[in-house]
């Protein structure tokens, strides 16, 4: 009875996970090929590939806990992990043995992605034909299934033909322009490209109201009447102005309201014009905006603790508003030059006493430490507002350290958490073939849009990440303010703006 059911655990475990393989290789050249449309893939259907390659591996290791439990197959430990080793068919499970070591390392370096350099990544992840291709052979050679297997073959490897020569179709179209250059272009510069814009819909100004001194409260509407995207606690949006300026801004209104989005714009008058020109903007008028993106999503905990400067309020405000409504514990500290200056001090008073106002000019600033000290462990600590207020945060979040901090900045890091560069180094353009070089005293966003003219960005200073661009070869050096502590090691993404390259060469995706 038990070798039955090893054998049937064998036998569903390694049908399922072909199954499941052969949807993911499906999924990830359906996604590649731009099949399913020419926008950028959705994170949600990047998830699915992920979940059906991680589902995967589940039915697999159910496969091989029934083939070492199955003694009528007899196939040990020592079988499974040498290829020819095997009494039972030894050249089928030697192409199952072969294709579990590929296995193994596409999803190593897939956990490993954000460390490792991208062509690595490009390396192995292109094994996975092979993997697809050794896993079918295995399947049909190897196990006792095999109408159901044959048939499925057939149709899946038709699929995976198609795709892979829609594929190559599609990029010798791509490069066909680049290769046919006449020759009097060798050795001249190419021409600067235009990156294609993002996506931008067009609103109209509902509404402005005056939410504290020198802080406008705008309210946009779809100009078309349809309904606006939806957005989650933490997100942005970037404002296209009249003029082309582009700044980005947090959503500060309700998430359920499809119809309106509300951000709060303070008025800097030593800025580089984009609060000036918001603050111009009239009922009626008709700008743009693109996104909403979210770098500050609102994570589940039991306890949470809200500090915000200034204008970081705004983020903070749906967070507080969702958190209540959802029966959490919290607590927010706002604290500001003087109550006048504090904006939507009205609508945060309505949720009652969990709310601290701290006006600086008659209570001084926020005691961070007794904050810190009436939250729970595991409390999840956001934070927004100017830099001297995270500066201090984060130092006393070292006494603390098993509270959760999130922070949100609005302006530049300190200047002794990011150096000034030193030294040149070249920025190789991967799409357009050019190799530019970066001075010390230029960023490398200056330098990127001598090729590049229309490359985005929004505050230019590292904290918005509308400049992100990604990485293939190359180790950048993180000076924003966008990627967490932890994750300043990755060396897939880079914001342009403030950030350098700590190699002689970095390769972006441009």
């Amino acid at each position: 009875m038990v070798s039955q059911l090893s054998w049937y655990l064998a036998r569903v475990g390694g049908l399922m996970s072909w199954w499941l393989l052969s949807a993911t290789v499906v999924w990830g050249l359906l996604l590649y090929t731009r099949v399913l449309g020419p926008k950028a893939v959705p994170g949600r259907l990047l998830d699915l590939h992920r979940f059906l390659s991680a589902l995967s591996l589940v039915f697999l290791c159910i496969h091989l806990v029934g083939l070492l439990a199955d003694s009528w197959v007899d196939i040990g430990l020592v079988q499974i992990l040498f290829p020819f080793t095997s009494d039972y068919r030894p050249v089928a499970v030697a192409w199952g043995v072969i294709a579990l070591y590929l296995f193994a390392a596409v999803q190593a370096t897939s956990l490993l992605k954000s460390r490792i350099p991208h062509r690595w990544w490009r390396y192995v992840h292109t094994s996975t034909f092979a993997l697809f291709a050794l896993s079918t052979v295995h399947a049909l050679t190897a196990g006792t299934d095999e109408g159901t297997v044959r048939w499925t073959t057939l149709a899946l490897t038709s699929i995976v033909a198609f795709l892979t020569i829609y594929r190559l179709l599609v990029g010798r179209r791509t490069s066909s322009p680049a290769s046919a250059k006449p020759a009097t272009m060798v050795g001249t510069a190419p021409p600067p490209v235009r990156r294609e814009e993002p996506s931008a819909r067009r609103v109209v100004v509902s509404a402005l109201r005056h939410a504290a001194d020198g802080v406008v409260a705008v309210e946009l509407a779809a100009a078309d009447g349809a309904s606006l995207p939806a957005w989650e606690p933490g997100a942005h949006v970037d404002l296209v102005l009249p003029s082309g300026l582009v700044r980005s801004y947090s959503l500060c209104g309700d998430p359920a309201d499809r119809d309106t989005y509300r951000v709060g714009v303070l008025d800097v008058p030593d800025g580089r014009g984009g609060s000036a020109e918001v603050h111009s903007l009239r009922a009626g008028q008709a700008i743009a905006i693109r996104g909403p993106r979210n770098r500050f999503p609102l994570v589940l905990a039991n306890h949470y603790l809200f500090i915000a400067g200034g204008i970081g309020i705004t983020p903070i405000l749906p967070m507080v508003r969702a958190v209540a409504a959802a029966g959490r514990e919290w607590r927010l500290i706002y604290g500001g030059r003087s109550r006048a200056a504090m904006a939507f001090v009205d609508e945060l008073s309505a949720l009652g006493g969990l709310v601290q106002l701290v006006p600086e000019d008659t209570d001084g600033l926020p005691d961070l430490a007794a904050a810190l000290a009436d939250t729970p462990p595991g409390a999840a600590v956001y934070a927004c507002g100017p830099e001297p207020l995270l500066a201090a945060l984060e130092k006393t979040m070292a006494d603390f350290p098993d509270r959760h901090l999130h922070t949100e900045r609005f302006g530049t890091a300190r200047a002794d958490r990011h150096p000034p560069g030193v030294g040149e180094f070249k920025v190789a353009l991967r799409r357009t073939g050019r190799i530019l070089p970066v001075p010390a005293d230029r960023s490398l966003l200056e330098v990127i849009r001598e090729a590049v003219p229309d490359a985005p960005s929004s505050c230019e200073e590292g904290f918005c990440g509308s400049c992100e661009l990604r990485v293939l070869e190359g180790t950048p050096d993180h000076r924003d303010t966008v990627l967490a502590v932890r994750d300043r090691g990755r060396r897939d993404v880079i914001y342009p703006c403030v950030s350098r390259a700590l190699s002689p060469i970095l390769s972006v995706d441009l």
